[in-house]
């Protein structure tokens, strides 16, 4: 049972591993914003899943912007919550635009912008 717990355990380790490779690009910073570019080239987002790895990796995105997993004050937990907060709120409505121009000649633009504040 030990083992069956291990293998499961590893396995979802490489599968989260494997969804995000290479698809958010490293952090830039733009104008005075550390930002970061997540591609969705390679997904289908007139699907379910296609859409849920897209908000899984702007998720992600949003998280290596402005989270940091160490103890900190409290104050500086809650302007980490709210940095990503408003960079999850500014990049779900360019998640809602690409799934939008799904499937049309304004899908090309294969990226979003996922900025700190």
């Amino acid at each position: 049972m030990r083992i069956l717990r291990m293998t499961v355990a590893a396995a979802g380790i490489f599968l989260a591993a494997a969804e995000g490779r290479a698809q958010v690009a490293p952090v830039v910073i733009e104008g005075s914003l550390p930002t970061a570019r997540v591609s969705y080239a390679d997904l289908d987002l007139t699907s379910p899943a296609g859409r849920l790895t897209l908000d899984r990796r702007v998720s992600r995105a949003a998280s290596v912007l402005c989270l940091d997993n160490q103890r900190a004050p409290l104050d500086e937990f809650m302007a980490q919550r709210h940095c990503y907060s408003t960079a999850m709120s500014k990049a779900r409505i360019d998640i809602e635009q690409a799934v939008n121009r799904a499937g049309t000649r304004f899908a090309s633009q294969a990226t979003i912008l996922v900025a700190a504040k």
